[in-house]
This record gives C-alpha cells, sequence and structure tokens, in this order.
C-alpha cells in the first residue's frame, strides 16, 4: 500500500511522459507541414545564418501565394509552400515530373512562381546540407505513412454530451435477404444479449498490455465503463449513467489527488485499477472531447435507422433495465432464457401496431393533442413528405424520402431529385391579362395570361387591402404578384375621370441589394410608364432631391436607406406620411446580420398605422422559410386570408439539388479535389449536351479555374467533348471576341469556355452573356454579380467552394443562403429544359449547414438583440418612444418578439421566466433598461431610471442620422476634441467600432507596407500589425488612389472608403453642434477629400476627368493656381502645358469651378442682436453635366475666431440666380467676425469676408 501523495506523484509522472508521446505523435500525424520546416531551419542553423534562411522561406510563400492565390487564407498558401519544398527540395532542374506534379494539384501556374521556389529551395538546402535534408524529409514522410496505416477510428474518441449518450451498440444485422430476415423481437434480444456477453468474456481474456494498447486505438473512458461493470460491479447503473459521472468529475478543475478519493468512493476497491487508469489518461479523455469535432470523420456519414430499428432498440433497453432490477435482487440463478420470459406473439402484434402508426407521423414528432391548423394557401409538401433521419457530415437532420447518396474517400455527396410538378386542382382557374380592367391590361401589355402562383394571389392581391406574406420558390413569378398589388393601390387613387391622383400615395419597394434596386427599378419603370407613374431608385448610389422625391410614385430603395429616410424627424416626415403600400423582398433575410434593419422598419412601420391611423398595407415577398407563421404574425398577416405558401413544386422548371462535402482537412489537397469534383460534375453537364455555369467567389479566381478545367480536359483527352456546333454566325462572333482586349478571355473561346465577373468591361461582359445564350460558350466561368444583375438561365449551375471574404466581418465567411439561393434561381431554362441542376461543392464540415439551410430545417431567428441599443436611440431621436413603457410596447412589434416567446430558451430565457410571463414584459423591460443605460453612458440621450423618461441628444440624433453605433459615439467622446490635427481625425476614424472586424492577416503585412510607403501621406498610427493601423493606410490609399492585389485587401478597401465618409461626415455635424469653427472647416475639407480622392493640396483641376494626368502634373509643376489660370488666355495656357490643343479645355474647367462672390450689409436690431444680410453671387459658368440640375450645396456660418465659435450656420443650395439670406447672431464684446462659406462637394478655396462692428457706448 502506498498513499495518496506518492500515489499522486506516481500518476503525474505517468501523466507527464503520456501528454509528451501525445504531443509527439500529434506533431507527426499530418507529415510534412510548413511548421515542421520552418522549424528544422530554426533549429539546426546559426543564428547569423537565419535571416537569410527567413528570407527564403518568404520566397518560398511568395511563390506560394502566386501559384493558388491569395483567395484561400494563409492555411493554403503555406499548404501549398511545404508542397513545393518537398517536391524541389532534391531537384537538380525543374523537370517535366516536377511541372506535371504542381499542375496536377494546382492546374496552370506562373512559371516564374515555379522558378522562384525551386531557386529558394536550392539556397536553403544549400545552407544546410543535402543529405539533412532528405533525411528529414524521409522522417516526416515514414511518420505520415505509420499514422497513415494505423487502425481505422484509433482517433475518435466517445462524446459524453447527454444528447449522445443514448446510443447503443449497433444493432446484428443476419446476412440472409430482407424477406428472410427474423423480425422475432425474442431471439433478436437473446443474440444481441449473447453478444454482448461473449464480447465481455473476450474483454476478460485480454492481457494487461493488449487491453492497455486496445484503450490507446479506441475510446477509454467507454472501455473501462464497459469492462468494470462486465465484472459484476455497480449493477444498478447503466454504461451511459456511469460514464456520465465519470466525465463529470473528470472535467472539473479538482486536482488528481481531490478527484482520486472522490472516485474510491464512488467505485470502491473493485475500481483501483479503473481510477489509476483514467487519473493517468485524464487530459487525453478531456482533449478527445474538445477535439474530435474539428477532426475529419471518414467511413459512412449517412446512417439511416429504420423505425423498426428504433423501436425494438426501445423495447431492448426497457427489457435490459428490468434485467438489471433482477439481478440486483439477487436473482443471479436465472439463465438468460428466464430472464426474459415473454410472449414474442403478443409482443409482435404491439410492435406491428406501433410501426404503422409511426410510418403515418414525421420521424421525431412530438405528441399534439390536436391536429395541425391546415391553412387554405399553404402548399407545403415538406411538412407532409415521409421523411428520414440520417447523419449527414456528423449532423443529425431529416431529408425527403427518395435521396441518392455517394459516399467514398474523397467527399460525401447527398443529391435531392427535382419535385414533381403540383397537379393543377379543380379549383385553379389562369386569370388572363384580358378580363383585367383597363389599367391591368395597360401595366400587363405583351403578357397573354398569369402563371400559376400569381392566378392563386390574384384575388387578394388585386382586390383586397390585406397584408400578404408570399413565400414561393426563386423564378416563380413574385415580381409581378408586387405589381398587382401596386395596381391595386393606384386604383384607389383614381378619379372618374381616369385621372390618377399621383400627390396622395407613395409605394416603397425595399429591395435586398442595389443591384436588385436598378433592375427592379427598370422593370417597374417600363411596365408603369403608361400610367405615368414615376419609378425612381433611392440608394447610396442614387440620391434624389425633395423635389424629385415629390415628383415621385414608387421609389425602389435598400433596407438601410429606408430606415435612414424614416429616421429623420424633419423634412422626410411628409414623404413617410403618404407611404400606402411597402414592399419587403427577400424577407428570408431576417435571420441574417442585416434583419435587424427589415424589424426595424416593420416595427416603425406598424406603430405608424396603429398611431396615425393611415392604412399602409404590407406585402413581404420571400423564399421557402421553415417558421413562416412567425414571420406572418410579425407582418400582421391573417394566415387564413394572406398566407400564401408554394413550395418547390411550383418553381417554372423543377429544380435538383446536390450537396458535395470534401473530405480533407488539408487546405491544398482541399483545392485540388474541389477542382477534381467540379471537372466531374462539369463533364457530366457537357455529356448530356448541356451548358454550364461555375460560381466562384473572387475575380482572380474565374481565370484560374477556368484555365484548370480546360488543362483537365486536355490531359484526359475529353476536350472534344466542348467543342460547340458552329453556327452561320460563329465566324462573326469569334472576331468579336478576338477583338477584345481580355486575353485570356481570347484563349479560351476556341475551348467553348468564358468568364465573366464586375472587374471586367461592360462590352466584355456582354460579349461572353451573348455568346453563352447563343450556346457558343458551353463553360461560363463566374462570380455571383453575374446572379444578381443580369438574367441568364444555365441547365445546370455549380457553386465551387462557399468561403468567401466579408470585409464588414474581417474574415472568411460562409457563403449567404441568399446568394446561393439566387445562384440556384438561375438553374433551368424555362422554355427549353424540363429540370434544372444546382450543385454546391463545399467542405465536409459545412454540408449539414447548407443541406439544412436549403431544406429549411433551421427556423430563422431574430437578430435584433445585437443592435437594440442603436435601434432604440434612432426610435428616442425621432421621437417615437419617450419612455420604458413605450420602448417595452415597442418591442412588441419586432420578429424578435415573436421569436422569444416561440423559442425562449435561444435568446436566453428560461422555461420557469416564460411560465411566470408569458408576455415577456419583464424581460422586454430588462432589455430597454440596459440598452437606456449605454446610451444615457454614451451621452447619445438623457435618461432618468426613476421616471422612465428618455430624453434625446445632439449627440444621439447625429448618431441616428448617419448610423452611427453607439461603441463608436463612446470612441468619439473619449478622443475627440477641438484642438485634433487631421493625422488625429484619421486615426480617430479608424478605431471605430464600424471597422473592429477588420483583421490584419500574415499573408497581407508585405503588401501593406507598400501602400504605406506609396500612399500614405498622415502618419499611420498603428502601423501595419494593428488593425486600426491597417484601416488607416487603406483609407490614404483610397485618398491617394492607390491600388491593391489582395482580394481580401480588395473587400476591405471598398469596405472602408464606404463607412469612412459617412463616419467624418457625422463627426464634422458633431463638431458643428460643438460650435467648433476650425474643427468643422477641417473636417468638411476632409470630407471633401474622401469623396473626391484628392489630398488638399492637389490641383483642383483634377476633379475634372476630361484632363489627361500629364497635363495635371504640369501645372502641379509650374504652380499654376486656378487664379493665375484665369488671368491667362488660353493660348498662353496651351504654351505653358507644351499642348496647344488643351488651353481652351483647361479655360472652360477653370471657369466651371463653383465660385461665389459675397457681400454684406449690417442692420442693428437691438444692442446685442444683428441682423445680417448677404448677396450672394455665382461666379462660375453653370454646365449641368458637371454641376447637376439641382443645385451646389454650400454650408455658411459666422464665426469668431478669438474665441473659437460660431454663432450661427446655415445649409443652403446655390442655383443659377442670387441667392439672399438673412442671418441673426447673437454679438458680444467682440467686434470681428467672420462669415465663411464652404462648397459642400467641391475642393476649392471657399470666400470668407469679416465684419468689422465699431461697439460704441
Amino acid at each position: 500500500a502506498f498513499g495518496p501523495r506518492a500515489q499522486g506523484a506516481s500518476f503525474s509522472k505517468r501523466s507527464l511522459i503520456i501528454k509528451r508521446l501525445k504531443r509527439q505523435e500529434i506533431f507527426a500525424q499530418d507529415g510534412l507541414t510548413w511548421q515542421k520546416i520552418v522549424q528544422f531551419f530554426t533549429q539546426h542553423l546559426e543564428k547569423k545564418d537565419q535571416p537569410a534562411a527567413t528570407h527564403e522561406l518568404k520566397n518560398i510563400l511568395q511563390a506560394a501565394k502566386q501559384i493558388v492565390g491569395t483567395d484561400y487564407g494563409q492555411d493554403t498558401i503555406e499548404s501549398a509552400g511545404g508542397f513545393l519544398f518537398k517536391i524541389f527540395h532534391n531537384k537538380d532542374q525543374i523537370g517535366h515530373e516536377e511541372t506535371r506534379a504542381i499542375k496536377q494539384m494546382f492546374g496552370p501556374f506562373p512559371a516564374s512562381a515555379a522558378e522562384l521556389s525551386y531557386a529558394a529551395v536550392g539556397r536553403l538546402v544549400a545552407q544546410i546540407g543535402q543529405s539533412q535534408v532528405d533525411a528529414f524529409i524521409q522522417t516526416q514522410s515514414s511518420l505520415k505513412t505509420v499514422n497513415r496505416s494505423s487502425i481505422f477510428g484509433r482517433n475518435i474518441a466517445f462524446s459524453f454530451d447527454t444528447y449522445v449518450l443514448d446510443a447503443q451498440d449497433p444493432v446484428p444485422r443476419s446476412e440472409g435477404t430482407d424477406t428472410e430476415q427474423d423480425m422475432d423481437f425474442h431471439s433478436f434480444l437473446n443474440n444481441h444479449v449473447g453478444e454482448r456477453k461473449a464480447r465481455g468474456d473476450r474483454d476478460d481474456a485480454y492481457s494487461a498490455e493488449e487491453l492497455e494498447q486496445r484503450n490507446a486505438d479506441s475510446s477509454i473512458l467507454r472501455q473501462e465503463v464497459e469492462k468494470y461493470l462486465n465484472e459484476g460491479n455497480m449493477l444498478s447503473s447503466s454504461a451511459e449513467e456511469l460514464s456520465t459521472s465519470l466525465f463529470e468529475m473528470l472535467a472539473s478543475t479538482k486536482s488528481d489527488d481531490e478527484l482520486q478519493n472522490e472516485l474510491f468512493e464512488l467505485l470502491g476497491p473493485q475500481g483501483f485499477e479503473m481510477i489509476s487508469k483514467l487519473l493517468q489518461r485524464r487530459s487525453d479523455i478531456l482533449k478527445g472531447m474538445r477535439d474530435e469535432s474539428a477532426k475529419p470523420t471518414y467511413g459512412c456519414q449517412v446512417t439511416i435507422q429504420s423505425e423498426q430499428e428504433k423501436h425494438m432498440m426501445k423495447i431492448y433497453r426497457k427489457e435490459e433495465k428490468k434485467e438489471r432490477k433482477r439481478e440486483k435482487r439477487g436473482d443471479e440463478g436465472d439463465t438468460c432464457e428466464n430472464a426474459f420470459h415473454f410472449d414474442p406473439k403478443e409482443l409482435r402484434l404491439q410492435r406491428e401496431q406501433a410501426l404503422l402508426t409511426a410510418r403515418r407521423s414525421p420521424v421525431l414528432g412530438r405528441h399534439r393533442e390536436y391536429e395541425r391548423i391546415r391553412y387554405p394557401h399553404v402548399y407545403d409538401s415538406y411538412t407532409e413528405a415521409i421523411k428520414t433521419s440520417a447523419f449527414v457530415g456528423g449532423a443529425k437532420m431529416l431529408l425527403p424520402e427518395g435521396i441518392r447518396r455517394e459516399n467514398n474517400k474523397m467527399y460525401e455527396e447527398v443529391e435531392i431529385p427535382p419535385n414533381e410538378p403540383m397537379p393543377i386542382g379543380f379549383e385553379e382557374k389562369p386569370v388572363y391579362i384580358s378580363e383585367l380592367d383597363e389599367i391591368g391590361q395597360l401595366v400587363f401589355k405583351g403578357m397573354k395570361r398569369l402563371n400559376r402562383i400569381q392566378s392563386i394571389v390574384f384575388e387578394t392581391a388585386y382586390n383586397t387591402n390585406e397584408n400578404l406574406l408570399i413565400c414561393a420558390p426563386t423564378g416563380a413569378g413574385k415580381t409581378n404578384i408586387a405589381m398587382l398589388t401596386i395596381i391595386h393601390e393606384i386604383r384607389q387613387h383614381l378619379q372618374p375621370g381616369g385621372v390618377i391622383r399621383k400627390d396622395q400615395f407613395k409605394i416603397i419597394y425595399v429591395a435586398p441589394m442595389k443591384a436588385l434596386a436598378a433592375e427592379m427599378t427598370n422593370y417597374f419603370s417600363k411596365r408603369l410608364e403608361p400610367l405615368g407613374i414615376a419609378v425612381k431608385e433611392l440608394t447610396g448610389d442614387m440620391q434624389l432631391t425633395k423635389g424629385e422625391i415629390l415628383r415621385t410614385q414608387m421609389l425602389v430603395t435598400t433596407p438601410e436607406k429606408w430606415d435612414v429616410v424614416t429616421r429623420k424627424s424633419v423634412g422626410d416626415v411628409a414623404l413617410s406620411q403618404i407611404v400606402r403600400l411597402l414592399i419587403l423582398d427577400e424577407v428570408h433575410l431576417l435571420h441574417e446580420d442585416r434583419g435587424p434593419v427589415l424589424e426595424s422598419l416593420v416595427a416603425r412601420t406598424l406603430r405608424q398605422v396603429e398611431s396615425t391611423q393611415s392604412m399602409i398595407r404590407i406585402l413581404g415577398l420571400s423564399a421557402t422559410l421553415p417558421n413562416y407563421l412567425d414571420v406572418v404574425s410579425f407582418l400582421h398577416v391573417n394566415p387564413c386570408i394572406g398566407l400564401f405558401y408554394f413550395d418547390g413544386r411550383f418553381r417554372p422548371v423543377p429544380l435538383g439539388q446536390s450537396f458535395v462535402g470534401i473530405k480533407t482537412t488539408n487546405k491544398v489537397q482541399q483545392l485540388h479535389d474541389m477542382e477534381e469534383v467540379c471537372y466531374e460534375k462539369v463533364l457530366k453537364q457537357i455529356r448530356g449536351g448541356h451548358q454550364v455555369m461555375v460560381f466562384v467567389h473572387a475575380r482572380n479566381s474565374t481565370v484560374r479555374t477556368a484555365m484548370s478545367l480546360i488543362e483537365m480536359a486536355k490531359n484526359r483527352g475529353e476536350l472534344s467533348f466542348f467543342q460547340v456546333d458552329q453556327g452561320p454566325d460563329y465566324g462573326q462572333c469569334e472576331k468579336q471576341v478576338q477583338r477584345s482586349r481580355n486575353k485570356q478571355m481570347r484563349e479560351m473561346f476556341p475551348d467553348s469556355f468564358g468568364i465573366h465577373h464586375a472587374g471586367m468591361l461592360r462590352q466584355d461582359r456582354t460579349l461572353m452573356e451573348n455568346m453563352f445564350s447563343r450556346g457558343y460558350l458551353k463553360v461560363l466561368v463566374c462570380t455571383a454579380t453575374l446572379a444578381w444583375g443580369v438574367n441568364l438561365p444555365a441547365h445546370a449551375v455549380i457553386i465551387k467552394g462557399t468561403n468567401i471574404y466579408d470585409a464588414k466581418r474581417g474574415a472568411l465567411v460562409d457563403l449567404g443562403i441568399l446568394d446561393v439561393m439566387q445562384i440556384f434561381g438561375r438553374a433551368g431554362r424555362p422554355q427549353f429544359d424540363k429540370y434544372g441542376e444546382g450543385t454546391i461543392i463545399t467542405t465536409h464540415d459545412k454540408l449539414s449547414h447548407y443541406l439544412t439551410l436549403l431544406t429549411q430545417q433551421n427556423p430563422i431567428e431574430s437578430q435584433f438583440q445585437q443592435s437594440l441599443a442603436d435601434n432604440l436611440n434612432a426610435e428616442i431621436a425621432l421621437g417615437t418612444v419617450t419612455n420604458v413603457d413605450e420602448a417595452v410596447r415597442w418591442l412588441s412589434y419586432t420578429y424578435l418578439y415573436v421569436r422569444m416567446r416561440a423559442n425562449p430558451l435561444a435568446y436566453g430565457i428560461s422555461h420557469k421566466a416564460y411560465q411566470m410571463d408569458p408576455q415577456l414584459e419583464l424581460y422586454r423591460k430588462e432589455l430597454v433598461v440596459e440598452s437606456g443605460r449605454k446610451l444615457d453612458k454614451a451621452r447619445m440621450i438623457r435618461f432618468d431610471e426613476r421616471t422612465g423618461y428618455f430624453a434625446s441628444t445632439d449627440l444621439g440624433r447625429t448618431a441616428s442620422h448617419f448610423y452611427i453605433k453607439y461603441n463608436t459615439i463612446e470612441t468619439f467622446n473619449e478622443l475627440f476634441n477641438a484642438q485634433k490635427t487631421e493625422a488625429d481625425i484619421l486615426s480617430i476614424v479608424s478605431k471605430a467600432e464600424e471597422f473592429e472586424q477588420v483583421k490584419v492577416r500574415d499573408e497581407e503585412l508585405e503588401e501593406l507596407e507598400k501602400l504605406l510607403c506609396n500612399f500614405c501621406e498622415l502618419p499611420a498610427t498603428g502601423g501595419v500589425e494593428n488593425g486600426y493601423g491597417k484601416i488607416n493606410i487603406l483609407l490614404q490609399t483610397h485618398i491617394g488612389r492607390g491600388e491593391v492585389d489582395s482580394f481580401s485587401l480588395i473587400s476591405d478597401l471598398s469596405y472602408v472608403a464606404q463607412n469612412a465618409a459617412r463616419i467624418v461626415r457625422a463627426l464634422f455635424e458633431i463638431a458643428l453642434r460643438k460650435r467648433w469653427p476650425a474643427m468643422t472647416y477641417r473636417l468638411l475639407n476632409l470630407c471633401k477629400v474622401i469623396d473626391k480622392r484628392l489630398w488638399g493640396w492637389a490641383h483642383p483641376l483634377r476633379q475634372f476627368s476630361a484632363l489627361p494626368p500629364s497635363v495635371l502634373s504640369r501645372m502641379e509643376e509650374r504652380n499654376l493656381t486656378v487664379d493665375k489660370l484665369k488671368d491667362m488666355g488660353k493660348d498662353e495656357i496651351g504654351h505653358m502645358l507644351h499642348h496647344v490643343n488643351i488651353g481652351l479645355k483647361v479655360k472652360q474647367c477653370v471657369h466651371q469651378i463653383p465660385a461665389i462672390l459675397m457681400e454684406s450689409s449690417i442692420q442693428p436690431i437691438t444692442r446685442t442682436v444683428l441682423r445680417v444680410r448677404l448677396s450672394i453671387t455665382p461666379d462660375f459658368r453653370w454646365n449641368d453635366q458637371v454641376h447637376g440640375s439641382v443645385g451646389e450645396p454650400w454650408w455658411l456660418w459666422v464665426e469668431d475666431p478669438i474665441n473659437d465659435h460660431i454663432y450661427h450656420s446655415e445649409y443652403f443650395l446655390l442655383h443659377k440666380k442670387q441667392v439672399n439670406i438673412h442671418a441673426h447672431l447673437l454679438t458680444r464684446a467682440n467686434p470681428n467676425y467672420y462669415i465663411s462659406s464652404i462648397i459642400y462637394c467641391w475642393y476649392v478655396c471657399s470666400p470668407c469676408i469679416s465684419l468689422m462692428l465699431v461697439v460704441t457706448r
């Protein structure tokens, strides 16, 4: 016997050895990795030689980056670097074998990259010696081989989650045919028990060494527990219960010594050996649990459990429990047959009856005391269908019956066949356009009749004011349903003489993306033109004046833009008051980051309807979603009248869907396998005589993927399949393509491949679209912009890879379900195909995610809680919420409230709390008070907790109008003051919450250093190593019109430019409200610097794109200011610039730069109040192409330079005529004042006049 301390020391020592061995095993698990190569050279080189080696390693990574691109992240680049090192470490030249190996793995690659990596590897090997490097490579390869040859499943650790612990040993299956399968439960049970006992006897026969080896190769805890129970110990507990208890103890923070005593008390002296092993392997057990989800799972991933097996296992578990109770009472004498003695006939009848019942009910369905309510217009075959319970990608889910599954070493595939079209019902009657009234016939001119979905919805949409929710597949004709509601609204304002009262209504169409908004604007404009209805786009790209908005009857906008418009309490109130129809497209976006904006819009609209008693009809358009009844409740739709749900059977062309999950976790191998599978899928479609669109997620990936597919076809001798039938106009088309300046496009066309992305010239994109529609391209590799902007269908679409860079989050994220559905919507050509095919190729761990989304298994949840504080601030600033009670009521109009009641646990509400407060009044109040405190702390509102009243501040209103987050306002409060310089302002902007997700990645450091040196005119605080330093560098690069190469930096640059301009304008408003003249002037100039992408010292004529850069550079060299150019003649200017013909154009541009003349007159009102009359006259030539037809906006303020104070500020539009402004200001003792006028959008010198006041007593 030995004491606990000695025992603990022994355990600790052995545990340490095991940990070291485990670490060594993990290190060797993946064979040769980049980290091991770096570590090898670090360990074997002297310090003086290490910088040179580091430089060569960087060269290898640079070459790898050129070969694979930067689309896939640093892990992939490093894996490629390791691959190149292994290829070239013992080669004297880049031969055919090496080239083929690289091409086979990565596809076509630049020769310069191979040469760079070959040279770098050669120099590295020379530094350390060929023999040593060969030994290192051989060691790593042999370790990997040993690891691969290990027993299948050796790394699978038992998972002790409570929802897994009811899993039993697999049910043995007889070798006979299905018809001869023995369904007798008695024999099934006895066979199963016999096998378990035999297995227990075999376990007893194992030697200690064999058992230890077995435990190392399998689930340690489960094996020990079963062995312990098989020895007859603790018969009252099952293996699951004991495993759970032991795992909870091992996972606690207690030391081994403390656990030793507790385990001894639980297991008794019989478990002494087991306790010793569990404590030795404690860390391995816990690590296995944590790491299991991260490991690739090999073998069959789709496991089907039939109802029969499920039922038999259930009965078996019951009988096993009864047996344990009997044994506990001491009934050891009974044999197995006596113990399980029961009547098999009676049990068979019960089982058959249960199976028949289960067959009619859905798998995993909960028992209900009432029948599901059937709504008249819900056509949802998915809820009625027989489903299969399956494990796909390790996740449990339900799939429709009839799916095809394929599982091999490279990938797992789930194929869902296309739906059969919905049979036409007796009551369905098509609506012919000729049957409509005159307005309907005018709008739908050229159409013969409405389709099935439109005909079903017609009566409710066209002849009632009911709110509607339309759920239908992409391409089913939802846009024309929106048109039906628009016509109904127009008819409401039709006078007897046929005159439409256009000033009485506004229709708002909210589209999810700017590209879609532009497309919808064109469509509705053409349709409504015969009625004289004006349709305009109102987005961040398309601004409208108040006059234009008043003259427009229908606005197509984005959620964020309409939210900003309706947040303002003045000016746009009249607009929101006459809205009569609100159309929300893609309502299923509620579960994404932009969902809170939609919730805020709907809540504001519904409250406006109630408070003003006005009628605003809401139409929600959505793809098919699982919890449509929650969305119905949110939109205040009557489900018996306004709910229309159409499943995939109503799609104009039925869609077959394939989901492929690549199993390997090695990044380079993953790319290779994706290319292989993509080629297989493309070739299958081509052989069937179909065209294919392959969607990738970066512009440079289009070329790389297309070239890789062509290379594969050439290598396999299958390029002939891609040849097209050359029609009479093929020669003409070929000439058009060859005239293009796009080299890759010209090279691919003869092989019937094409590319399409937003970075191409418009004429090249149009050319590719025409070639594909004519059939002269078999394969078109494109980005998602094609799916959104152009209606170009194909029989089959393939999404290759689902990682897409999101600048908002600063990382690679999963491709959004909206993009996937839009791309799949392009599958199938209505006139030509009986069905379309959509394939998504992703990694194995994402397979279940996309299956779940596209088969509508996950309910759409609310994301509103994340932005509750900002949305509450907007309502307080608007004046619609003034106290806590109103805020609690406001929350009841959100989708968050609907989902909190339907699924309280997902929002942190306990079952008990929900029972005590079913309406969630207390919980909503907690949320409101917490948000109120945050806003009060940021000085955005004043919140009196005693009375519960809210009051908005200037800071809060500015944040609301400019969409600034409250965390950013807190940053402004801490860092922003009147003395900051331009560099300080850029540093403050870079630290805004809006940019928090933008991170620095290792592969970007080199390029960021170049940008810092070449384009940063001001100091970039933080440098390239910090996120806010990266933001600063990218912002200055944007201003300096610099270009970036990395795809992630391109996205980040666009994101930073969009948001920085808005944040700087918000800072300008804050400085103006604080009445800081110098800072206000500085910020307004900085706004123009960002918008115009010109530094303040650049020549003002750089704002004119008509002048060539060479001419502008000469002007700057000769210091030809605008004033000098005004005094010079055109010929003189031409000679000065060595370009005689440019003089006239320069002179015209100089006179088009906005300038004004100001005259002031002062009139005293009282001793302290003055009236200043300003006469402002434009001093430039107006050109509608340059200045627009609206007018140029200016800011005017009266400042006191000594006290650094603004007394009065005003914003005005300058037209072609003289403008008079009356400004009232309060004077103080200082007699010197300045009136400054600054144009809002142009970077020019601004006029300023001085007011000299003589103060008399």
